[in-house]
């Protein structure tokens, strides 16, 4: 079975998710379980050089995205709510990011560490990425911090990679395909045709799990006229997220856009989890 997870790893929802995951898989049986991790973006405007967070909540934009996100809090009130989710996961202290920036080369390394090393490799830089953006609170977008991912990953020929641009296709592609496949919400977890949104409780993804029927495999020709068709039938609408999955969870497992609607090769059903319900294309 192959889980993947598209997520931004500027999305602190996503390291908690990945923790929640972590747990799931550890307590499964049966046939092995390959995880791959797949780009995001909930801040497509994030400037490529880095501006202090804490400058950037000023914004009175900023806030208004982040009321949507978490209504009723102020953005201070849900980071600390965020805060102490991500105690109990185990994650920090310290916690927190220091930096709005684009997280683009963070995705090229993570996708390349796929490429030439496969999923432990990957798995060991998403790990990495994260713990420096939310525990070490550094920059991102500096090369330097992610040669440093790499080399503590195993990953040598990482930070040579990052100084061309190499991976930079290939997340386009990938962000693409997301947009094509409905992806509306970091962490989102998918099986076959089945996908999981939110940063959902371990038995949760259990459940998810043990519903999921892995999908058929197509011709990537075949596979790329779909997306294509669907991003078209969306009228291929980018754009900042308007929900990430700093919403609740309860809450981040159903939302979309709110000018989103179903492209015709991207039609979903709903099925109901315990806590949570779940999708099908």
């Amino acid at each position: 079975m192959r889980i993947e997870i598209w997520a931004d790893v500027v999305c602190a929802w996503a390291y908690i998710g990945k923790r929640r995951v972590e747990r799931a898989l550890a307590d499964r049986r049966g046939e092995p379980v390959e995880v791959v991790w797949r780009p995001y973006r909930i801040d497509p405007t994030a400037p490529a050089t880095a501006v202090p967070l804490a400058e950037a909540l000023r914004d009175p934009l900023a806030d208004e995205v982040l009321r949507a996100c978490a209504p009723g809090l102020t953005a201070a009130e849900n980071r600390m709510r965020v805060s102490r989710v991500a105690a109990a996961e185990g994650l920090g202290p310290p916690w927190g990011a220091a930096w709005r920036t684009s997280s683009h080369d963070a995705h090229r390394l993570i996708a390349l560490a796929h490429e030439h090393g496969g999923t432990g490799l990957q798995d060991r830089v998403v790990e990495g990425v994260l713990h420096a953006h939310f525990v070490d609170a550094l920059d991102i977008r500096d090369r330097s911090v992610l040669a440093g991912v790499a080399a503590r990953a195993g990953f040598a020929a990482g930070a040579e990679l990052l100084a061309g641009d190499a991976g930079d296709a290939l997340v386009r592609d990938l962000l693409l395909e997301g947009r094509a496949r409905g992806i509306r919400t970091s962490p989102t977890l998918v099986v076959g045709d089945r996908a999981l949104a939110g940063a959902q409780p371990a038995e949760v993804v259990g459940e998810f799990l043990d519903a999921a029927v892995p999908g058929r495999s197509l011709p990537g020709e075949v596979e790329r006229l779909r997306w294509a068709e669907s991003l078209l039938g969306q009228g291929d609408r980018s754009g900042p997220s308007r929900c990430c999955a700093r919403c609740s969870p309860s809450t981040a497992a159903t939302a979309r856009s709110p000018r989103s609607r179903p492209a015709p090769t991207s039609r979903r059903r709903s099925w109901s989890g315990r806590d949570g319900p779940w999708s099908r294309w």
